[in-house]
């Protein structure tokens, strides 16, 4: 494992199954954390005790599925780190990840559980060090147009911009002007989301 001084998550989106934040529990306990919950009709908590902090995940149930509430994490624990960016590769989901290792600053932009773009800031200097191409079949294109679960993102992508409108709502009356902009960032995407999904 490489060494690093920290790693933040922003924007993390993930959806998970059942089974799925059991796996994650059981990852968790299997690495040396020590891993509470609680369940509710609505939610299920994970509290999860690193070496650096206890570190909160909340589920809320979108149906059948599981939403991670919170966006943005904050980490100094190199397992729960690599736990929580196996699971966003698992369960295709999305995230930018930052990590602050010597000095210099890694931003990986993770869509659909890829990194689509790897980026390297070292003072002044920035740097790309991938970046993945756009590149669509006719077969993909037809295949999307199939998938049925389209159906089942839609709530959840509402709830997602429902939540982002009342963070961005706080952000103004409290004047963080970094967390009004990450909201409109957000909005952005989840727009633009929503307008692929009802196309």
């Amino acid at each position: 494992m490489q060494t690093y001084e920290e790693m933040e998550y922003c924007n993390v989106a993930l959806w998970f199954k059942r089974d799925q934040i059991q796996k994650l529990m059981e990852l968790l306990v299997e690495s040396g954390m020590n891993v509470a919950w609680k369940d509710s009709a609505y939610a299920f908590t994970l509290s999860v005790k690193t070496s650096w902090t206890t570190q909160r995940l909340t589920f809320q149930q979108v149906s059948d599925m599981y939403h991670l509430k919170d966006h943005h994490y904050q980490i100094k624990d190199v397992r729960f780190a690599h736990i929580l960016q196996h699971f966003i590769e698992q369960a295709r989901g999305h995230a930018v990840i930052k990590i602050v290792r010597n000095g210099q600053i890694v931003v990986q932009n993770i869509r659909y559980g890829e990194a689509v773009r790897i980026v390297e800031i070292k003072g002044s200097e920035k740097r790309i060090l991938f970046e993945k191409e756009c590149s669509v079949s006719m077969e993909q294109v037809m295949e999307a147009f199939k998938r049925t679960d389209a159906e089942r993102r839609i709530p959840v992508v509402r709830m997602e911009i429902d939540y982002e409108l009342a963070t961005l709502h706080e952000a103004i009356l409290q004047g963080n002007d970094q967390k009004i902009k990450e909201c409109k960032e957000n909005l952005d995407v989840l727009r633009k989301e929503m307008l692929l999904l009802e196309a």
